[in-house]
């Protein structure tokens, strides 16, 4: 059942890359999940998504409280917590709960990814050669 305090929306962006922040992860499942209401509750899935040759995932668009919200002190909370989980067969899984999204702003989420330890073992070198600056 949608919250009627939920009129506003948000977007969220998910960049997963290695641990140093040096390589896009092509190929991880994202998962976008409603925070659950009361412990021991399973979240509602929302969105589920790869990441492309980025390490990105699409937009996706969530309800969040008005903005106005927070233009009042001492009123309601101004944001939507929200829960995002990353699978990849090579790194270890990812679980993030209580993600912020607010109204009007577009976010994104850098995920840093450690390789699995089977994978470690036999993960090869890779060269990146950045493109050419454009003039």
């Amino acid at each position: 059942m949608a919250d009627p305090t939920m009129t506003g929306q948000g977007k969220l962006i998910i960049q997963a890359t290695t641990a140093r922040d040096t390589l896009p992860v092509q190929g991880a499942v994202v998962t976008v999940s409603e925070a659950s209401p009361q412990p021991g509750t399973p979240p509602t899935l929302l969105y589920s998504a790869v990441t492309d040759n980025s390490g990105r995932t699409p937009v996706f668009d969530l309800a969040a409280p008005p903005r106005s919200a927070s233009m009042a002190p001492g009123g309601s909370i101004p944001y939507a917590k929200y829960a995002v989980q990353l699978h990849h067969p090579s790194y270890q899984p990812v679980n993030i709960a209580d993600v912020t999204v607010f109204d009007g702003v577009v976010s994104t989420l850098p995920v840093f990814l450690l390789p699995s330890s089977e994978s470690s073992q036999t993960q090869e070198a890779v060269e990146v050669i950045p493109p050419p600056p454009i003039a």
